[in-house]
């Protein structure tokens, strides 16, 4: 009987013969993958839509994702697009985070309108990894939407100097 076998070169040099019928791999190898995997460079959004205005940055943007974090530990968020027009259209209250990398613009164009006839406040956010980190999710999320929080909750403040800071950037609100 022949088998096939293959030849892996890992970057530490040392050579590992596999069969291609399924033999397990041996621990070190699976260690080595399990730490590229850790060492994994975040990933950088090369497009950002020329419609993606406000867009947070600096200090902001660094609130913005600890309020997103805040809210998600307290599931006081909407996720995706369907779910987030559905709690605009019924009228609950928050602030919209939507990610500036999305193409085409079509998914969500109708987001900004909705928002600025309820009087919801939204910005843009570079990347929509950044918002799926904040989520601490390996996921990538497009739009998220933070519910407004009970006076008595533990976001409350970072919420209020978070939309503090979106009536200062955004032309419209």
């Amino acid at each position: 009987k022949i088998r096939s076998w293959l030849l892996i070169e890992r970057a530490v040099g040392q050579q590992i013969w596999l069969s291609a019928m399924g033999k397990k791999e041996p621990k070190e190898v699976v260690e080595e993958k399990a730490a590229e995997e850790e060492e994994e460079e975040p990933r950088v959004s090369l497009y950002v839509s020329p419609l993606a205005t406000p867009l947070v940055t600096d200090k902001l943007l660094a609130r913005s994702l600890k309020l997103i974090k805040k809210s998600v530990s307290e599931k006081k968020t909407r996720r995706g697009v369907p779910e987030c027009t559905k709690a605009i259209r019924k009228g609950q209250q928050g602030i919209c985070f939507l990610a500036g990398d999305i193409f085409p613009m079509d998914v969500f164009a109708h987001i900004p309108t909705l928002c600025e006839e309820k009087g919801i406040y939204y910005v843009y956010v570079k990347s929509r990894h950044e918002l799926g980190a904040a989520c601490q999710t390996r996921r990538p999320i497009s739009l998220i939407m933070v519910m407004e929080p009970p006076a008595d909750s533990a976001y409350s403040s970072t919420y209020q100097q978070v939309v503090a800071g979106i009536k200062a950037v955004h032309p419209y609100m």
